[in-house]
């Protein structure tokens, strides 16, 4: 929670009016046609944070996100289903990705995610000259498959609250431990485990396996260079009786036309 009162917070924060069209959103609005926060404040944070957020927090009206990278800010505010091959940063990467920031919002009251989302987008174009474009690429990817026999997956036990973990608050993530590699996932279904598994493959990963459910997992595997004497994942994944078949497709991206770190406050 913010330790600041409404009032306080409104009188303490400006917020830039520069106006600009984005070639792509969620709604086809332009900047000036989107809901807009009615104050925030983004600084840069000195170190970097391991309790970086990876989607907003909410307190009221009261928004935040800590210790985040323009990118992470990026791909929530678009949906991305996986930002590892989604979002092309091209020259402006360290601008996505080499500074934290804090951001501290405040919501014209309750809004759905939805509607936070195009806030967001419009403070990307005001504070950051965020301007991007989409455009479909053929891609190098894999295919996530059943392999003959079925699959081997264990069924999630109900629980009160689902375990959340990365991008969109995907309850799936990849760790290091002494024995190498590890893919987890709690309450997990196929869809986050294939964000996960594009993040680990560096390459498009698509559900190919019409499972549904929510499932819990942990699959040890090596990277090839860790010293592990685990499989490589497209070996060890097989112990879940599924499978990662090389592929081409595609996909549709967003491409970063011009990215600026934020103006004063």
């Amino acid at each position: 929670m913010i330790a600041v009162t409404k009032v306080a917070f409104r009188n303490a924060l400006l917020v830039a009016a520069t106006l600009a069209v984005l070639a792509w959103g969620l709604s086809g609005q332009t900047a000036a046609q989107r809901p807009a926060f009615e104050v925030a404040s983004v600084k840069l944070r000195a170190e970097s944070d391991p309790r970086s957020d990876f989607v907003p927090r909410r307190s009221g009206d009261h928004v935040t996100m800590h210790s985040v990278q323009l990118g992470t800010v990026i791909a929530w505010a678009y949906k991305f289903t996986n930002p590892n091959y989604q979002l092309v940063a091209g020259p402006w990467r360290k601008v996505l990705y080499e500074d934290d920031y804090d951001i501290q919002a405040l919501a014209p009251g309750a809004v759905n995610d939805d509607t936070l989302r195009l806030m967001f987008q419009r403070l990307l174009e005001e504070r950051f000259q965020l301007k991007v474009h989409r455009e479909t690429r053929t891609l190098a990817s894999y295919d996530l498959v059943v392999l003959k026999g079925g699959p081997k997956l264990t069924a999630a036990p109900a629980r009160d609250v689902r375990p959340t973990m990365g991008y969109g608050g995907s309850s799936s993530w990849g760790e290091f431990r002494a024995d190498g590699k590890h893919l987890v996932g709690k309450s997990a279904s196929i869809e986050e485990m294939v964000v996960v598994l594009t993040t680990q493959m560096h390459a498009p990963v698509r559900d190919r396996t019409g499972i549904t459910g929510l499932f819990d997992y942990d699959l040890a595997f090596s990277t090839g260079v860790d010293g592990s004497e685990k499989p490589v994942l497209t070996t060890a994944i097989r112990d879940l009786g599924l499978g990662l078949e090389k592929s081409n497709g595609t996909f549709e991206l967003m491409v970063v036309d011009h990215a600026e770190r934020p103006s004063a406050n």
